[in-house]
């Protein structure tokens, strides 16, 4: 292993997951939850400490970061910790040791599939990805701006249609997850039937403009990005503002990876970390304390109450959920997917459904169907929930393994990790190319963003938001392989010493 972080990074993963283990037998809330959690915070404060200051190994800051935001940090926190214990109370030991030890395996989990898949598709990869002098702005800078302005009109039509250009996403900010229950509170007033919902997931794409339009803040186009901010800082927001931590998350550390990624930043990144995180903390909080109700619920008491109750993503009691239903409602019953067959449906099927996600079932039949995901849900609502229903009213998460396993079976969550594996080396090989060229930077936390929000739960409607600006970098990249650099006289000149 090549990067000697790295091994430190698995080994303490790990040993989280074996302390976690012994702590879930001994029924120790103090060792299953806050000593794990120790370790990987430090793990990943060691690897944001080496991003940040030396610009290096992307890889191990967002590998310790999934594991310790999204699986580590709800149970670790003591304020938080006794709402863990009480939740897990319910189910069976035997899952809980499972999940628990995987959720804690994370880390470990995220970095072996990295190097697999570096070691496999490393050398195609960076033959793929274009050199510095290829994709300088002088090259990339005005396709991007076509694209930006292509991408702001799709945007804006379903935003003009259902929103009033501006009043749904205020109203959508507001209401947060209210407007799922009840979309009247989200002003969007959307035509029925299955186009129209397609069209406004649409809407989702705003956070690929978003992404776009940070890259051209630093182009010579600037100024008409700071006219364009308003739209589309504010439709970004509906987005993101909605109720959503992992919106919040994703965005926040793409941003981090292109901005206090950059070379050129030095010591000013300390400064942006300082106000930064704290305002990241707080909007978590209020998405989690108020998402349900509605800003209009908002009480500043309340917050400060339950300032420190820092919930996080609760991936680790997921995970023993979905341990659970797929040991007793399909691995017991004799329903289990088929390994072999489960482990190439997801090599094929996870890119081609994530691709289709918003074309409607009505025009393209065969779209892939996961009536997995539904089923799961009813599990939640009934048993863990305790509300009688036959319909689905939430959209639960099994975790990252749990899923893999519920839908393709024992197999399934090695599909994951080599899609997952895939991802964190493209993220790393277009940050290690350069850091100081944009291009490679907002390619790099584009992947970054889509990695995050697949790292809670790995689902096809995570593909939405990210396919545009997934598309337009990648036209960009194989453009930019067409394109001649112009050497200067001094570079095109035959070395003297030669002669």
């Amino acid at each position: 292993m090549k990067e000697p972080f790295h091994l430190l990074y698995i080994l303490g993963s790990v040993a989280a997951s074996l302390i976690a283990m012994a702590g879930i037998a001994a029924h120790v809330p103090f060792i299953y939850g806050t000593i794990p959690g120790i370790l990987g915070g430090t793990l990943a404060i060691i690897a944001a400490t080496r991003f940040f200051r030396d610009k290096k190994d992307l890889a191990g800051l967002i590998a310790t970061a999934c594991g310790f935001i999204y699986y580590q940090a709800y149970q670790a926190n003591p304020f938080t910790l006794p709402d863990f214990t009480s939740y897990i109370a319910v189910i069976p030991e035997q899952d809980q040791l499972f999940g628990i030890f995987l959720a804690n395996l994370t880390t470990a989990m995220l970095l072996v599939s990295y190097h697999a898949m570096s070691g496999l598709l490393g050398g195609t990869i960076d033959a793929w990805i274009p050199r510095s002098v290829q994709a300088a702005r002088t090259n990339c800078d005005g396709p991007m701006l076509l694209s930006f302005f292509v991408l702001f009109a799709v945007v804006a039509a379903p935003n003009i249609l259902f929103g009033q250009v501006v009043v749904g996403s205020i109203e959508s900010i507001v209401s947060q997850r209210a407007a799922w229950a009840d979309p009247t509170q989200g002003g969007y007033a959307v035509f029925g039937g299955a186009l129209g919902s397609s069209f406004t997931n649409v809407m989702l794409w705003t956070v690929s403009l978003f992404l776009l339009w940070l890259y051209l803040l630093g182009s010579r186009f600037r100024f008409i990005m700071w006219v364009l901010a308003p739209l589309v800082l504010l439709w970004t927001a509906a987005v993101a503002l909605q109720g959503s931590r992992t919106y919040l998350v994703a965005l926040a550390l793409a941003f981090a990876v292109y901005v206090l990624g950059s070379p050129n930043l030095g010591r000013r990144a300390l400064f942006h970390i300082v106000w930064a995180v704290p305002m990241i903390l707080l909007l978590v909080q209020v998405s989690a304390l108020f998402r349900t109700t509605g800003l209009k619920s908002f009480d500043a008491v309340e917050l400060t109450a339950h300032g420190l109750e820092i919930r996080g993503n609760e991936g680790a009691s997921s995970e023993m959920d979905g341990i659970e239903y797929f040991r007793t409602e399909i691995f017991n019953r004799g329903v289990a997917p088929n390994p072999l067959t489960g482990f190439f449906r997801g090599m094929f099927e996870r890119p081609i459904e994530g691709a289709l996600m918003v074309i409607p079932r009505t025009l393209f039949p065969w779209k892939p169907n996961d009536p997995t995901a539904t089923e799961y849900s009813l599990f939640f609502q009934n048993v863990r929930l305790g509300v009688p229903s036959e319909e689905a009213f939430l959209g639960a998460s099994p975790g990252l393994v749990g899923r893999e396993l519920i839908k393709y079976g024992l197999l399934g969550p090695f599909t994951m990790l080599f899609w997952m594996g895939l991802i964190l080396v493209l993220a790393n090989r277009f940050y290690d190319a350069d850091p100081s060229c944009a291009y490679h930077r907002i390619c790099a936390a584009s992947l970054v963003a889509f990695f995050i929000a697949q790292a809670r739960d790995f689902v096809p409607v995570w593909f939405i938001p990210f396919l545009p600006v997934a598309l337009i970098l990648a036209i960009m990249a194989w453009r930019s392989h067409h394109w001649t650099p112009v050497l200067t006289v001094l570079e095109s000149a035959p070395d003297s010493r030669a002669t």
